[in-house]
């Protein structure tokens, strides 16, 4: 231990030395340190002056968009494709390779330690070094422990820390962008098969009813009071009408089919699902683009990580060409023969700075840097690009929305003015006032506007999901921001 101490004694004189060195390097290095970007740097534009007509004071919203239609068939479906989705596997699996990442460069910040050893049998060459008293066969023992820690002292590493960080939180966004396309796929299909199961409804109504026809028709030529033209003309709605059941049922199985791949179920799964029950209340939509809740897009949170990674990457690049200082050094044993490896002249002890300085390398430093310039400019730009469409697909989507829901509540008015006409002329051939064929005729106009009431809630439905996907969620406030 004497001995240890004696040469760690020496080493910390040598301390000025090692500073001598090192302002060496920085005097050698100071040629290259810094070098002036060959890229200009592009400055990302705020989204108030890209478009000022946004929303900065919009509240927050609740993630579970898809709960205000109030159909519990609907959540579970969306539960279950979240929970076992391919797409989100694949996604989940780059967090955890990024976050790999971010731990590798956790492990640059600690020491590395190391320990060895070797044990052999040697032929020592004789027209060599080599003692007259040593045997020309002789044991080699070596074992010691090594040290290697670099100092980062000018925050390299740190700066690629950093990155690996932002890169983490690329990818979660990434996997936040899976989800909701995934979430509002499996709603679309959802109002799709809502429609489909409505229309179903409305077809079967409409073969009883032109066989209806079909059969006063009939009668009357019996009579002499139709001719066969028209005769034939109900026969021809009649056939119709069926072809019409045919293909809406044919529809709902495969709308049935296709929840039922979301889900990640069989077939007969998707078959023993029940009408839906969906909630298609008043929404009450933005009157201009909230700033916050589009902010909250994965896409763009990805994409302003992704700069951030870029120009993190570029300042460490620079530092690159700062000399590298780490702090080397071991302890062991090491001996000829066996039997005195671990005596105490046989250890030995080595502690110190090392330094690695770039001085020419060709340029591969600087092409490193323009790269990343270009990189940085390459994220800035995509952004840019990106926020652009988000503003114009989130304008787009409040237009039709506003659009849908005016014609929806529209046809919701001629539904129900159909539906009282229906009821009275129904009434009214109850006491004899109206034909059969006239109740018959008025529950037509009544079906007729039944398929543009299904129609216009299911595009206001479809509008309202593309409004969240371009939101990144959904504008409506939970009931407790609501008070």
């Amino acid at each position: 231990m004497a001995h240890l101490f004696k040469n760690s004694m020496k080493t910390l004189s040598s301390a000025p030395l090692v500073l001598l060195c090192t302002a060496l390097s920085l005097l050698l290095s100071s040629c290259a340190f810094y070098p002036r970007d060959s890229l200009p740097e592009q400055a990302v534009t705020p989204m108030e002056l890209v478009e000022p007509k946004v929303d900065q004071q919009a509240k927050l919203v609740q993630d579970l968009w898809w709960t205000v239609f109030e159909d519990p068939q609907l959540n579970q479906l969306v539960t279950l494709s979240l929970r076992s989705s391919p797409s989100l596997e694949i996604s989940g699996a780059r967090i955890v390779a990024a976050q790999a990442m971010l731990d590798t460069e956790t492990a640059a910040f600690l020491p590395q330690i190391g320990v060895g050893g070797q044990v052999d049998r040697q032929q020592l060459s004789q027209n060599y070094i080599f003692l007259p008293s040593f045997p020309v066969y002789t044991g080699y023992g070596l074992v010691n422990a090594s040290l290697n820690w670099s100092l980062d002292i000018w925050g390299k590493q740190k700066k690629y820390f950093d990155a690996a960080k932002n890169q983490v939180k690329a990818v979660r966004a990434n996997y936040q962008a899976s989800a909701l396309l995934l979430s509002t796929t499996v709603v679309r299909v959802y109002f799709d098969y809502d429609r489909a199961v409505q229309m179903q409804t409305l077809y079967a109504k409409d073969v009883e009813l032109k066989k209806n026809l079909y059969q006063i028709a009939l009668d009357r030529q019996k009579v002499g009071i139709a001719d066969a033209t028209l005769v034939n003309q109900r026969k021809v709605d009649f056939e119709g009408a069926q072809a019409n059941v045919s293909q809406a049922k044919l529809t709902v199985k495969i709308m049935q089919h296709q929840l039922a791949a979301l889900a990640k179920e069989g077939p007969s799964w998707g078959e023993a699902l029940k009408p839906p029950i969906l909630q298609a209340n008043a929404l009450n939509l933005p009157e201009t683009i909230p700033a916050n809740l589009l902010e909250r897009r994965p896409d763009l949170q990805a994409l302003l990580s992704q700069i951030d990674v870029a120009k993190l990457q570029l300042e460490g690049a620079k530092l690159e060409y700062l000399p590298d200082v780490n702090l080397a050094g071991f302890f062991g044993f090491q001996s000829f023969g066996l039997s005195q490896l671990f005596a105490s002249k046989s250890q030995q002890f080595s502690i110190g700075p090392a330094i690695n300085l770039p001085i020419f390398d060709g340029g591969l430093i600087a092409a490193n840097i323009t790269s990343k310039e270009a990189g940085r400019n390459q994220a800035i730009a995509t952004y840019q690009e990106q926020l652009v469409q988000a503003l114009r697909e989130v304008a787009d989507g409040i237009s039709s929305m506003k659009s849908s829901q005016a014609n929806y509540e529209s046809y919701t008015k001629a539904f129900q003015s159909a539906k009282t006409n229906y009821d009275i002329t129904q009434r009214r051939s109850d006491v004899g006032i109206n034909s059969k064929e006239s109740v018959l005729n008025a529950e037509q106009a009544y079906i007729v506007q039944g398929q543009n009431y299904a129609d216009a809630k299911a595009k206001m439905l479809t509008a309202n999901v593309v409004l969240v996907q371009a939101l990144g969620g959904s504008y409506l406030r939970t009931t407790a921001q609501s008070h």
